[in-house]
């Protein structure tokens, strides 16, 4: 552990440096401040210019004007809060610490581009917002201030140079072979063996059963806030609860550190295990002889064609596609979640075991990939012991277990992507078999088919499609999904035509063409299906991180209406807490750019040496090896930079 604690710190040193030397030097290419006039426009929903640059210490003098309704231009990292109002020149000038105090009425807001200390050098992007509730897509009304030199930029930019060159030496210096599929346990720890109490705590149902019914309820309440709550979706708790907390726990906590562990505590197929098991706690034999059917149902099998990632990805993409209406107009929420509710409990009346989270929960259609990139794997613990089981007690369960209800036989797991951490094989195994693992992150490899690898390139280009739509400072992009108050179906068709193709055709053939390309530059006899089913999986690692970086402004921007909601549920005038009325501070807006750097930067690295990883067993040499890697490097580098573009300037 010293060992390889050690040669990471290095490797740290060694990136940190290569990004540390240019962002110096930076520091010198500058040129005295000047003054600088800019009239501001803002409109439904968007701002004019959406991007000011300026060098460090430039006094910029603002005017503001508005062509439509009231706006407001506020940038916290200056304490300064302009309320815009239509036909003046005049505008009320707001501190964004105390907005209680005394408004300063002027025609001109003047800002020096400087902030306090060290926080000079290091800071280079701020976002400045709209705080005056002006439609139902108010929160994308954004823009942002580049403050030159970009420090960060320029940094993160001499990092990946950096994450670059240790992987092209990498490929020259004598490294031992990791382990990969085919030796699934190395590196893995079981972290029930000595420990009683977490032993009993997860084969105990009661621990899972309060959970998933804490989970119900919370769902309930984001139900009946969003459809009887305020309209105002910055607002509304139950829109703030969905897609800002529980989201961004989702995304950024719970699938990185603990894989599908959200499917652990779902409610959406709780009803549907009621029905089909006829009890909670205590597993009852089935009409079949196995612990799985109580109700004498259809139970019929899901068709073998959509036996994929397919419908997972569609339904997923359909959801994308009306995103904006999801997190714009609360009842749509609430609605959405009441047909989530129904379905897998519908469906738990006509087939077997849980059809819905197997073959059609977007939510599943995540966590699935991304769960294979966890440190915590459910397996079984001695392969011998599974191979003599002939009754399969973790699949058909027991007297002490219900069936696997995602059908998965124990012995035969080796991924996480499919197996919903119902911990049932915990509890059916006679043999005491089955436990919880820790291992080191993203120790998975490559993609078992075709539609397993679309679904990866599908979720990683999603993830930067929402950074576009949602924390771009372009309002043309908004104009395309703006059926809400202006009515663009036409423009709404051709984004819904675009994202489909880049995440169906455009995407996944450019991996395929490296693939083809790494075939042709290393002379591999090996099939183009193959790599390119191993090229996709290298992406999970760089796409977690972007979804990590797409959320963590999400929680940030609204962690005071958060507060407030909590507070008023449903925008009737209560304060239960007295915080309703507190105000609105973004957290650590400074910091956000730094953070979504960083997350780039280590999705760079891991995405990389997976690269190599997943392709080093055909025992190429050198030169080869890195031939046959370095289309597909050449790509996720690629892409790190237009993010670290997008996220830092």
């Amino acid at each position: 552990m010293i060992r390889s604690f050690k040669k990471h710190f290095i490797i740290f040193l060694i990136v940190f440096s290569f990004g540390l030397i240019p962002a110096v030097i930076c520091q010198f290419l500058t040129r005295q401040p000047v003054n600088r006039y800019i009239h501001i426009r803002s409109f439904r929903y968007g701002k004019d210019p959406s991007v000011i640059r300026c060098y460090r210490g430039d006094t910029l003098r603002l005017t503001f004007s508005t062509d439509d309704t009231g706006h407001s231009f506020f940038l916290q990292e200056f304490d300064i809060d302009a309320k815009i109002s239509p036909a003046r020149d005049m505008v009320e000038v707001f501190r964004a610490g105390d907005p209680t105090e005394k408004p300063v009425i002027m025609r001109e807001v003047v800002i020096i581009t400087s902030h306090p200390g060290i926080l000079n050098f290091l800071v280079s992007k701020s976002n400045f917002r709209c705080h005056v509730w002006c439609g139902p897509m108010h929160a994308f009304e954004h823009g942002k201030l580049i403050i030159l030199p970009n420090t960060l930029l320029i940094f993160s930019l001499g990092c990946i140079a950096g994450i670059l060159f240790l992987w092209i030496i990498g490929f020259f210096l004598k490294t031992e072979s990791p382990a990969g599929n085919g030796d699934e346990k190395a590196g893995y720890r079981d972290v029930l063996k000595k420990s009683g109490l977490l032993r009993k705590l997860v084969i105990s149902r009661w621990p899972q059963t309060i959970l998933v019914i804490l989970a119900m309820m919370v769902m309930y309440i984001v139900i009946l806030t969003s459809i009887f709550g305020t309209k105002m979706s910055g607002r509304n708790l139950g829109v703030l609860l969905m897609w800002a907390v529980w989201l961004f726990l989702l995304i950024a906590l719970l699938t990185p550190f603990m894989g599908r562990i959200w499917c652990t505590i779902c409610p959406l197929p709780f009803f549907g295990d009621l029905i089909q098991r006829g009890s909670i706690l205590t597993p009852i034999e089935g009409v079949r002889g196995e612990y799985r059917n109580k109700f004498s149902g259809l139970f019929l099998k899901w068709p073998a064609w959509l036996q994929n990632g397919w419908p997972k990805l569609v339904l997923l993409l359909t959801l994308t596609t009306f995103s904006i209406t999801l997190v714009a107009v609360p009842k749509v929420t609430g609605f959405t979640l009441i047909m989530l509710l129904l379905l897998p409990t519908l469906m738990a009346l006509v087939f077997e075991l849980r059809a819905f989270c197997r073959y059609l929960c977007p939510v599943s259609a995540f966590v699935g990939p991304f769960s294979r990139m966890s440190p915590l794997a459910l397996r079984n613990k001695s392969q011998q012991i599974c191979d003599r089981c002939k009754t399969h007690y973790c699949q058909k369960g027991s007297k002490t277990g219900w069936a696997c209800p995602y059908g998965i036989n124990a012995g035969d797991m080796h991924e996480n992507s499919d197996c919903g951490l119902c911990l049932e094989c915990t509890r059916s195994c006679l043999y005491n078999n089955v436990s919880l693992y820790t291992r080191p992150f993203g120790t998975e490899l490559g993609t078992r088919n075709i539609s397993e690898a679309w679904l990866i390139i599908g979720v990683f280009t999603l993830a930067i499609v929402y950074c576009v739509l949602y924390q771009g400072h372009w309002p043309v992009v908004r104009d395309y999904v703006n059926v809400l108050d202006k009515g663009n179906w036409g423009l709404f068709g051709f984004y819904t035509m675009i994202v489909w193709i880049l995440a169906l055709v455009i995407m996944p053939g450019i991996i395929y063409l490296l693939s083809y390309a790494g075939i042709g530059l290393s002379h591999l006899q090996a099939s183009n299906k193959k790599v390119f089913l191993d090229a996709a999986g290298t992406l999970l690692p760089l796409g977690l991180m972007l979804w990590i970086a797409f959320v963590i402004p999400m929680l940030f921007v609204n962690v005071t209406f958060i507060r407030q909601s909590i507070s008023d549920p449903f925008g009737w005038g209560w304060d239960f807490l007295g915080t309703a009325n507190i105000p609105w501070h973004q957290f650590m807006p400074r910091a956000v750019p730094w953070l979504q750097a960083a997350l780039v930067l280590s999705g760079l690295h891991l995405s990389l040496r997976n690269v190599k990883r997943t392709w080093i067993h055909h025992h190429l040499n050198s030169r080869r090896l890195l031939a046959l890697c370095f289309p597909t490097g050449l790509f996720i580098t690629g892409s790190a930079v237009a993010m670290i573009f997008f996220f830092t300037n």
